[in-house]
């Protein structure tokens, strides 16, 4: 199973995730494969009518793919697959040869940490290969306010704070800007934190001006390390006084694809992500690249 991977299920996100991935294998020239969880039940059905459900799957996977080239369009070389079990056990099971694993998202719920879903958040957190969750398709040009000839190029947002993973984003990214003739985004946010003041006394915080001269030159030495395939012209690089998340979230309106480096913090679940990813791919209203770095 190599080039794009994406989970379907049938659902309205599942068909935007593979819309999306169709248009992706397409665009780096590699097939498709559309991988269909599935699980019997509490109870081993008899051996007849396992066999059943199990092709009823086959056509219902089948029917999902076929219908998805016909709503796109595009042709690529793709095929559905059959996966008995959880379904991040079947896409984490599948990454070891492919490009890109592709999820799709529900939208926006009442509580922020359930907008991801188990399944989104099990791949991402657990996946040594890039995962993209989709939550909207590509913009139109009538989204844009003009015609084909008139829209901006593609976008590519990255954020990049040094560390490996985020040097790893960006080499993600530049290869999609590049591949897709587009515009890469650099995004180094960075914050200061104000002393406790003492009684009867100010706090104290550093010159902004040291801090963003700093800033400039750890996104240079980012790009640099990075050895990136773009002109200058097309690499726009942007330092902000922010919080990372939230600046990162400013920047994806508009944009095309975010991509964010995943630390793989700590031993817990909950922690592997890191906070500025995951409410990137929480709050974004574009697709979100995570990209683990190798070694």
């Amino acid at each position: 199973m190599t080039g794009v991977v994406v989970g379907v299920n049938g659902s309205a996100e599942s068909e935007q995730a593979l819309d999306w991935a169709l248009a992706e294998a397409a665009s780096r020239g590699v097939p498709l494969t559309a991988v269909m969880a599935w699980h019997p039940g509490n109870r081993a059905p008899e051996p007849a009518q396992y066999a059943q459900f199990v092709e009823r799957k086959r056509e219902e996977a089948l029917t999902i793919l076929d219908l998805a080239l016909r709503r796109t369009g595009i042709s690529v070389p793709a095929q559905a697959q059959l996966a008995e079990g959880p379904a991040a056990d079947a896409l984490l099971a599948a990454q070891d040869e492919a490009d890109l694993l592709v999820l799709g998202r529900r939208g926006l719920g009442r509580v922020g940490r359930l907008v991801l879903g188990s399944v989104s958040s099990t791949v991402v957190e657990h996946a040594t290969r890039p995962v993209t969750v989709v939550r909207s398709t590509h913009k139109t040009a009538s989204d844009a306010g003009g015609s084909p000839a008139e829209a901006a190029p593609p976008r590519v947002v990255v954020g990049v704070d040094t560390s490996p993973p985020s040097i790893a984003a960006l080499h993600h990214g530049a290869e999609v800007a590049d591949r897709l003739g587009g515009v890469l985004e650099v995004v180094f946010a960075w914050q200061i934190t104000t002393l406790a003041p003492l009684p009867g006394s100010w706090g104290w915080a550093p010159p902004l001006d040291d801090y963003e001269k700093f800033a400039v030159g750890a996104l240079d030495a980012s790009v640099a390390q990075a050895g990136l395939p773009l002109p200058d012209e097309r690499v726009v690089r942007r330092v902000l006084h922010d919080h990372p998340a939230a600046a990162l979230l400013e920047a994806s309106v508009g944009a095309d694809r975010v991509v964010v480096g995943n630390r793989g913090l700590g031993g817990f679940d909950r922690l592997l992500l890191g906070s500025v990813s995951r409410q990137v791919l929480e709050y974004a209203t574009c697709p979100v690249t995570v990209v683990r770095a190798v070694g």
